[in-house]
């Protein structure tokens, strides 16, 4: 076998391998979609599993601050 043989085998191989790959993940891709949950809405339109949190006094520091002019951001 000669050289040039050997380097056509490795690339053509390796071009196989990669095709290969591309269709398993792609039915991979498409089995994970399937396999996705399905998002219920919450009848209150609260968050299902968070609840935010406002510390003490954060409504006054908010007030206090003073607003910005968008002219002055640049």
């Amino acid at each position: 076998m000669d050289v040039v043989d050997i380097l056509v085998s490795i690339v053509v191989v390796t071009i196989l391998v990669t095709i290969i790959l591309a269709v398993v993940t792609y039915v991979a891709y498409k089995l994970r979609l399937s396999r996705e949950p399905v998002r219920r809405e919450e009848a209150d339109g609260a968050p299902r599993y968070f609840v935010r949190y406002d510390p003490p006094g954060a409504e006054e520091a908010v007030a206090e601050m003073p607003e910005r002019d968008a002219s002055s951001m640049s």
